[in-house]
């Protein structure tokens, strides 16, 4: 039998997925539609009515819309997990020699391009309601790395929430928890506007740092020590999701 080999299984498994997404225009039409909407409906319907000191509402939120948008588009991850895991095909997988992890790596780069294109159609859409950054070419860059970063953060705790869901209607549930916790975050107000409970929530939890270093990046201000804690932050949830996603994964796939 021959041994299996990670990265070729891996991008097997990633060719499989990327087909499967490119099958389903509707996910790949709503994908694209969110950000939109969601930059408009923010942008000119609460626009008027939102204080966030010196800044242009619409400068304010565009980094928060953005990590929205890559936690709603994660759910798509979730779901393919799941519809593996109940379809029967993973027992197909199962009898190949091929690698343990491979079938959710595949998953999970097939959501980072995603992902990515998601996030640059947000980024135009908020262009085209006003948006005006300063970043320049460096701060461009790292924004880059810090929403892969992210975007990979949230991708395998996707996969989790894909390997423990009972059915396909309690995912929908399951990742409704990482969009609240933009709404709980300095995304859309800032967290010295919150009462003292929701404040210290809000400035202790992981979307916070990410979005204020997003923040900073693109509108050229200081943002403290936002950088580091949404490095930490990210790197963290990357290992500890992995490590608890592959484990359970493993364990499924031993049954």
């Amino acid at each position: 039998m021959t041994k299996p080999k990670l990265f070729a299984d891996s991008y097997t498994m990633f060719k499989r997925c990327l087909t499967k997404a490119l099958r389903s225009p509707e996910a790949i039409f709503m994908a694209t539609l969110v950000p939109i909407v969601m930059m408009l409906l923010f942008g000119y319907v609460f626009g008027g009515i939102a204080s966030v000191g010196n800044y242009s509402y619409i400068n304010f939120i565009v980094p928060g819309i953005i990590i929205q948008c890559v936690t709603n588009a994660s759910s798509a991850t979730a779901l393919g997990i799941h519809s593996d895991m109940t379809t029967g095909i993973i027992d197909r997988f199962r009898s190949m020699a091929i690698s343990k992890t491979a079938v959710i790596s595949g998953h999970v780069w097939v959501s980072v391009i995603r992902s990515m294109i998601i996030t640059a159609i947000t980024i135009g859409a908020a262009f085209a309601v006003g948006f005006r950054p300063s970043a320049g070419l460096t701060d461009w860059l790292m924004i880059a790395g810090i929403l892969t970063l992210f975007i990979i953060a949230v991708t395998w705790i996707a996969v989790i929430f894909g390997l423990i869901a009972k059915d396909a209607e309690s995912i929908s549930g399951t990742m409704f928890l990482l969009v609240i916790l933009t709404f709980l975050s300095s995304g859309f107000t800032p967290t010295d506007t919150l009462p003292t409970v929701l404040r210290v929530f809000a400035e202790n939890q992981p979307m916070t740092p990410i979005i204020n270093t997003l923040r900073g990046l693109m509108l050229g201000v200081p943002s403290g020590n936002a950088l580091p804690l949404a490095l930490a932050w990210s790197g963290g949830i990357i290992v500890v999701a992995y490590l608890i996603a592959t484990g359970l994964y493993r364990r499924k796939m031993s049954r």
